[in-house]
């Protein structure tokens, strides 16, 4: 069994190595960091022992944050770890306060826009071009939710791995 947490400092180094595994352009150590000290960056993980699984960076700028990554193991992926960490986002969002929560997706990552449907979040605009790929641009889907009205979908805190 694994919980959501909040990462601390300590933690921002298997974040920054897993945001490197699956993103072409990650942000480094540093950024994490600086983000962190700043107290503009929160960032929650899921843990399966001592391997991190999953993470999700927001920036907070109250009263709205933005999702800014999300990453899943492939192997840990279809367990509902996603869903676990975006309401873990939105429930500590809700706690500051936040009014509105906006993300961009690759409307290519078919999984990631349904997940956020399915949570919540309604599409409020494009960004044509917006990720640049070996195969070619694609476009950003523009997502926002309130997170204060969320909580009858929240999931719990503690993750069981089912796959």
């Amino acid at each position: 069994m694994s919980r959501v947490f909040l990462l601390s400092r300590d933690d921002l180094p298997d974040a920054a190595a897993l945001e490197a595994e699956h993103f072409p352009a990650p942000w480094s150590l540093g950024q994490f960091q600086r983000g962190h000290a700043q107290g503009t960056c929160r960032v929650h993980g899921i843990r399966l022992e001592v391997v991190l699984i999953g993470y999700i960076s927001c920036q907070i700028f109250p009263p709205e944050m933005e999702i800014l990554n999300m990453a899943v193991r492939q192997d840990f992926r279809g367990c509902g770890l996603g869903r676990a960490l975006v309401a873990a986002a939105l429930e500590d969002g809700a706690a500051l306060r936040i009014d509105a929560c906006h993300l961009e997706v690759d409307e290519t990552n078919l999984a990631a826009v349904h997940l956020y449907t399915a949570l919540g979040f309604t599409r409020i605009g494009r960004r044509r071009n917006y990720y640049q790929h070996p195969d070619g641009a694609r476009d950003a889907i523009l997502m926002q939710c309130d997170p204060r009205c969320l909580a009858p979908i929240r999931g719990p805190k503690e993750i069981f791995r089912q796959c």
